[in-house]
This record gives C-alpha cells, sequence and structure tokens, in this order.
C-alpha cells in the first residue's frame, strides 16, 4: 500500500516552491538590484532572491522524468546568472 505517490509528493513539494517562487518575481520588480530570479526547469524551478537570501534553491526538479544531465546543465546556466554557487543534490 503506497500512502505517498508522485503527485502527492509534488504537492508537498509546491508548498514550499510557489511562495519561494512569488518572491522572486517580486524582488524582481521591486530590487532588480539584487539580481532576483526564478526559472521553471524540468517540472520544478530554480530559485534565487539575491546574495544572503535564505531563498536561493532548486524545488520539486525532476517530477517529471528528464535526465541528470538536463538538471545539471539548467543548473549551471541558471547559477551562472545568480552569480551563485551550489552544489545540486539529487535524490537516488
Amino acid at each position: 500500500m503506497h500512502f505517498v505517490d508522485k503527485h502527492l509528493a509534488r504537492r508537498f513539494e509546491s508548498a514550499e516552491e510557489i511562495p519561494q517562487v512569488e518572491y522572486a518575481r517580486i524582488y524582481q520588480k521591486i530590487r532588480p538590484d539584487l539580481g532576483a530570479a526564478e526559472e521553471e526547469i524540468c517540472g520544478g524551478h530554480m530559485i534565487f532572491a539575491g546574495l544572503n537570501s535564505p531563498i536561493g534553491r532548486a524545488v520539486g526538479m525532476g517530477f517529471s522524468g528528464p535526465s541528470r544531465r538536463t538538471i545539471s546543465i539548467a543548473w549551471k546556466a541558471f547559477t551562472a546568472h545568480a552569480k551563485r554557487r551550489r552544489n545540486l543534490i539529487t535524490a537516488r
């Protein structure tokens, strides 16, 4: 018996993801100097809300089934924009 399936897990991820996406969008408008960004990639989002912000992460990626290589390429491109280095941690 499965209590948590892929769809429920995605909804849990969305509970953290969507508010952070909205913060990044707001910061893009009111504080463009921060370089905030958000991008939908691989079924989730990459979010950056400025240096020293707790909002700077990838959430919900991989639910749509892309390869790790696709995620890695997207992550590198996004972090280059955000001028910030992070490690990509993938669940196995």
